[in-house]
């Protein structure tokens, strides 16, 4: 993780913000990440953001669509009409083995109605692994960081947030982006 924030500081901020001081330019990807109504802010390239894939890492901090398949209604209309979708999420637990978690979820009006379609958009899925070793430093954390603990609540009830509500909470609460934890989200919610 703490390459990942060398790199976004060194290889992104100071590009982006050469004028600024790092927690400066922090505060400045912040504001143009909350004011980004489209959600096309500038990110790292690809490139840097695959560093996740390399590893396991991705598996401490989110659950991963492993499988995904469709149950039709013999009864429906129409060909996905009632259909259920069905998702094995597969994640890290804290002793850093693999475990694997199933959810059920009708199919959003918005979808594809494509099944081929369907199932490769929700492979790219991603939720938190609320079990991991990342979860249960945040969790430690929070007693002592204010911003940590409502963070741990909004997505224990709602899940994975909008990386622009996330910059726009940080910005309201004026988070000392120079905090180990702070960084730390910027660089899970946000970039990756």
């Amino acid at each position: 993780m703490t390459s990942l924030i060398n790199d976004f500081e060194d290889d992104f901020l100071q590009k982006e913000y050469p004028d600024l001081s790092v927690e400066d330019a922090y505060i400045e990807f912040l504001i143009q990440v909350d004011d980004d109504m489209s959600g096309d802010w500038m990110k790292p390239s690809q490139d840097k953001r695959k560093v996740l894939d390399k590893n396991n890492f991705k598996f401490e901090l989110y659950q991963i669509a492993d499988s995904v398949w469709i149950e039709k209604n013999p009864d429906a209309l129409f060909k996905l009409e009632k259909s259920i979708v069905k998702t094995r999420w597969k994640y890290l637990n804290e002793k850093g083995i693999f475990e694997f978690n199933f959810s059920e979820s009708t199919i959003a009006f918005f979808e594809p109605k494509n099944e081929d379609s369907l199932i490769k958009l929700r492979k790219k899925y991603i939720d938190i692994n609320y079990t991991g070793k990342y979860r249960k430093a945040l969790r430690a954390i929070s007693k002592e960081n204010q911003f940590i603990q409502e963070y741990l609540n909004m997505t224990d009830a709602a899940g994975n947030l909008d990386p622009r509500l996330i910059a726009g909470k940080m910005l309201f609460k004026k988070v000392d982006v120079s905090d180990y934890f702070i960084k730390r989200l910027i660089i899970t919610e946000i970039i990756y």
